[in-house]
């Protein structure tokens, strides 16, 4: 990959750390203004949330998607060399994170670019230190700062070579690594299917709600998917919100199971109707 092109990325990656950087900056706004009181105050913050955080996560499907880009013959930056380093950096940086993680938890489902995970309820989520200046104060997200101590021992290059001057070629080494983890949540719960087969994974598919019991996360499920039954989406979006009832178990299992008896009864029903009958009016009418 040329120099220029290199750059280009790497300006895109931190035009990601910008946004994020906004997104967090409006998240503080936005406390503040529920705290005041102010509703127009409240949408502007809540408005600038969601742009900047949809600006993010936009960068980041393009940046987790590139590595597939450049080992696709014909791209612009076709560089099969950099995509066995990336994909295998990658692998091993979520190997390792599982390791540390079940030391001290559950890792619940490895992504290419992520680890969820179960921690203890005891275990430190944020630390704060105190500084001279009494009105500043520096927080850190303890597990991320784990993580990321363990990928700066095991990734940091110290080898990184910037172009100081393109006429002569000459260039300047520092060590680097700007592959960091970033904490989301924590969360009320996450909810992964069984497999229907013994010793075979599903991969990428689960739900994952907020504390407060909206929607955090959702994937794989035909629900998010275009052309798929709308019978079953109707379905899955009355199902998902009855896992989150109940204080046991067996309390979550019998509010799913109403649900699931309930579409039992009503496919009973549509067997017996005349063809050509739309499901989906049955349900509603």
């Amino acid at each position: 990959m040329a120099d220029h092109q290199f750059r280009l990325f790497c300006s895109f990656r931190d035009r990601r750390y910008e946004y994020k950087g906004l997104n967090k900056v409006w998240k503080g706004k936005l406390s503040e203004a529920k705290a005041g009181g102010n509703p127009m105050k409240i949408q502007e913050a809540q408005d600038m949330v969601v742009l900047y955080d949809s600006l993010q996560l936009a960068h980041k499907c393009i940046l987790n998607s590139f590595y597939g880009y450049v080992m696709r013959k014909g791209a612009r930056w076709y560089l099969m060399e950099m995509a066995g380093v990336v994909t295998y950096t990658g692998a091993k940086i979520i190997q390792n994170a599982r390791l540390l993680v079940e030391k001290i938890g559950k890792p619940l489902e490895l992504d290419t670019d992520g680890i969820w995970c179960a921690l203890l309820g005891s275990f430190p989520e944020n630390f704060t230190f105190k500084t001279n200046d009494l009105k500043k104060k520096l927080t850190i997200s303890y597990p991320c700062v784990m993580l990321n101590v363990d990928v700066a021992r095991n990734n940091t290059n110290d080898q990184y070579q910037t172009l100081v001057n393109p006429v002569n070629k000459t260039y300047t080494t520092h060590s680097e690594c700007s592959i960091e983890f970033e904490v989301d949540g924590p969360y009320k719960a996450m909810i992964i299917p069984a497999s229907k087969e013994e010793g075979i994974l599903i991969k990428k598919r689960y739900v994952v709600f907020n504390v407060d019991g909206t929607l955090a996360e959702l994937k794989g499920f035909e629900i998010k998917r275009r052309g798929e039954l709308k019978l079953i989406k109707i379905f899955q979006a009355e199902l998902f919100d009855k896992f989150l009832n109940g204080s046991t178990l067996e309390e979550c299992y019998s509010a799913v199971a109403v649900v699931a008896n309930r579409w039992l009864d009503l496919l009973d029903i549509y067997s017996s109707l005349p063809r050509m009958v739309d499901l989906t009016r049955v349900i509603y009418h």
